[in-house]
């Protein structure tokens, strides 16, 4: 009897109710081939759309090859007591197609030092020009002498190294030859 009744609750299940496989798959952020980051429904995203905005919102679904996420914005404003305070501000669904998605922000809790977004350079540029500058009008000597050219142009050329060296590690995954998005 026991298998009867197993045999027609199994029959039961199968006539009305839904067998859904998962509706939706997940975004994967790939850097180099391997997935480093993934989204699902549910899942915090902030990225750039190819018109240069920024958005920050839930993902709602995610479909074939496109998503969906419901946007928001937090402001800062004052109380009623007078003090700070953050508001949510819902700005509605947007359904984005993939091709649309040209960034995604970095983790949270990625660390990005002064050596990798190269301001330890661009600083010691500065300061090395400066520092050269300074003894020139301290010893009361042309500033633009015939010794001081190599100063300048060491000071120079690492100031231009710590802008080569942020431009190739943003604080972002710009979508392109390193990283890329798939929906899985």
């Amino acid at each position: 009897m026991n298998i009867k009744l197993l045999l027609c609750l199994f029959a039961f299940c199968v006539a009305l109710g839904e067998s859904k496989a998962q509706e939706g798959g997940f975004l994967a952020l790939k850097e180099k081939g391997i997935v480093v980051r993934s989204f699902t429904a549910g899942s915090y995203i902030n990225f750039q759309l190819a018109n240069q905005q920024w958005i920050t919102a839930y993902v709602d679904w995610i479909r074939n090859d496109s998503i969906q996420v419901k946007q928001f914005a937090i402001q800062t404003g004052v109380t009623a007591y007078g003090t700070y305070g953050q508001d949510t501000l819902r700005l509605g669904r947007l359904a984005v197609h993939k091709s649309e998605i040209i960034a995604l922000s970095r983790p949270k809790g990625y660390y990005n030092s002064v050596f990798t977004n190269g301001s330890f350079f661009k600083a010691a540029g500065i300061g090395y020009i400066g520092l050269n500058m300074t003894n020139s009008l301290i010893k009361k000597e042309p500033v633009f002498e015939d010794k001081n050219i190599p100063g300048f142009i060491g000071g120079a050329a690492s100031w231009v190294l710590g802008k080569i060296i942020k431009k190739s590690n943003p604080s972002y995954c710009p979508i392109g030859k390193r990283y890329s998005i798939d929906i899985l």
